[in-house]
């Protein structure tokens, strides 16, 4: 119990380290871009000289380099994150509209590719050497090694453009939701049919791309477990092909899994930031591509920098996991 504190306060301690860093070079990164994040704020005739002043101080901007940076560090570790240009509103607002979509998207696509990518691999892992084993290992590497773009242009053009099924561009209104679906308006609001719309063709793609590799991996992980000393003196004891499966192969199976579930972490921020502006999924990814493009430096700084948070978050968490199921990492 001691040795798995001492190893949580560890990974906690490596990830306060992380973000200060992540941080930092979010500041050198926004600092080396061309261009003055006030200049969209300057060429607004509605914007008065005393309230572009008044950011200028709020910010560091007319400030020596190094005391910008203690501002921009300590705006950032207290969540004032400032206005942002292109959405005409405060940036925290922004991120508290589109963080939920996102959160919504790639939680609902961790969970079933771990969960049913972890079921399907260990089955075939297990009953390896029948048909299902190989159609299921082919249909895989085809997923596996296709573009996530490509994907999703081709399920755009046969569900939204040919059946219509789905929607395109922005989320709809109640009164267009319900009037597709026919349903209420008031019904709108509380099934949140418009979001689990916009949601089901993203969700598709994703799953369809990472459920691929989970299951490959899933299943190589097992059939080197299945090889080990323990594997065969479970079986020598009596035990049941399923107590054998569950207690001994699968955990240490899982490890990979754990290991591959951090590096996809970083690879769903690119995931984002492609599927979002493919679907028009106004996400995170899709606002931080959008903020770059309009030059707002203030919203995006602050998505890039709560982007980095819950990537740490995750991985803190995975280590925690990885700490569990195998001991030997907390000595």
């Amino acid at each position: 119990m001691a040795s798995m504190a001492k190893y949580l306060a560890n990974r906690i301690l490596q990830g306060v380290v992380t973000v200060f860093i992540v941080t930092s070079l979010i500041f050198v990164l926004f600092e080396a871009m061309p261009g003055d994040p006030l200049s969209r704020f300057r060429a607004d005739p509605t914007i008065t000289k005393e309230r572009i002043a008044q950011l200028e101080q709020e910010f560091g901007l007319n400030k020596p380099y190094h005391e910008r940076y203690v501002i921009f560090m300590t705006n950032m570790f207290t969540g004032k994150f400032g206005q942002s240009y292109s959405e005409g509103r405060p940036v925290m607002d922004v991120i508290a509209d589109r963080l939920p979509r996102t959160l919504l998207l790639f939680g609902a696509e961790t969970i079933v590719v771990y969960l049913f990518g972890v079921m399907i691999g260990s089955f075939i892992g297990w009953k390896r050497g029948g048909a299902i084993e190989g159609a299921t290992v082919v249909t895989s590497l085809v997923f596996y090694n296709m573009p996530s773009f490509w994907i999703g242009l081709i399920c755009i053009w046969v569900f939204s453009f040919q059946l219509g099924w789905f929607p395109l561009g922005r989320f709809s209104g109640p009164a267009e939701t319900a009037q597709h679906f026919g349903i209420s308006e008031n019904a709108w609001y509380f099934t949140g049919v418009d979001y689990l719309w916009h949601m089901a063709l993203p969700l598709i793609v994703l799953v369809l791309i990472g459920i691929a590799g989970v299951i490959l991996l899933m299943r190589t992980s097992l059939l080197e477990v299945m090889g080990e000393d323990y594997i065969l003196t479970a079986k020598a004891k009596g035990l049941t092909e399923r107590q054998v499966r569950t207690r001994h192969a699968n955990r240490n199976a899982y490890l990979p899994i754990v290991t591959s579930f951090t590096i996809s972490l970083a690879l769903a921020i690119g995931g984002a930031l492609i599927l979002e502006q493919i679907f028009t999924y106004y996400g995170l990814g899709y606002t931080y591509l959008s903020a770059l493009l309009r030059q707002d430096h203030f919203l995006a700084g602050a998505i890039l920098y709560i982007i980095s948070i819950l990537v740490i978050l995750a991985n803190i968490m995975a280590d925690i996991l990885y700490g569990w199921l195998d001991p030997r990492v907390r000595m």
